[in-house]
């Protein structure tokens, strides 16, 4: 009789099950007929799917588009140094803005990368093609402020 709780063999397996809950869920293939927008901020800050063609989203990415014109927003949640409050320039506040990019051609079977940064206050986005990491349009700042 042992006097480990765990037989030896256990622990190897479980640590086996840990470890995969931590590798990347592989994305499924884009349809050779739809078009895909990634998104990404900057280290540290978080940008979400808002409104596609005006319609809110129903996830926190954008789902495979039509190809075509599009008008996609995004809610872009990120930290800036300072303030009013703090007094200091190393302590942190965030905020939220959304920001919005039109693109007349996406293509079908393409995928696209929207990223966002903050400058000081102030949100920056650009819409690339993912493949040739080219910029085909800027974004632009619709509002920020609380509630957003």
């Amino acid at each position: 009789m042992s006097n480990h709780p765990l037989p030896i063999k256990i622990i190897p397996c479980a640590l086996l099950i840990a470890c995969s809950a931590c590798s990347p869920v592989p994305e499924k293939p884009i349809d050779k007929g739809m078009a895909r927008i990634n998104l990404d901020a900057d280290v540290g800050n978080e940008v979400r799917a808002y409104r596609l063609d005006g319609e809110l989203t129903k996830s926190i990415r954008f789902g495979d588009i039509n190809p075509g014109a599009h008008q996609l927003q995004v809610r872009y949640h990120f930290e800036v140094p300072g303030g009013s409050a703090s007094g200091g320039l190393l302590d942190g506040n965030f905020r939220t803005c959304i920001m919005e990019v039109s693109y007349a051609n996406f293509e079908p079977g393409m995928q696209y990368l929207l990223k966002t940064e903050r400058r000081g206050w102030k949100p920056a986005g650009w819409l690339y093609d993912q493949q040739t990491q080219e910029k085909i349009a800027d974004a632009k700042e619709v509002r920020c402020g609380p509630g957003i």
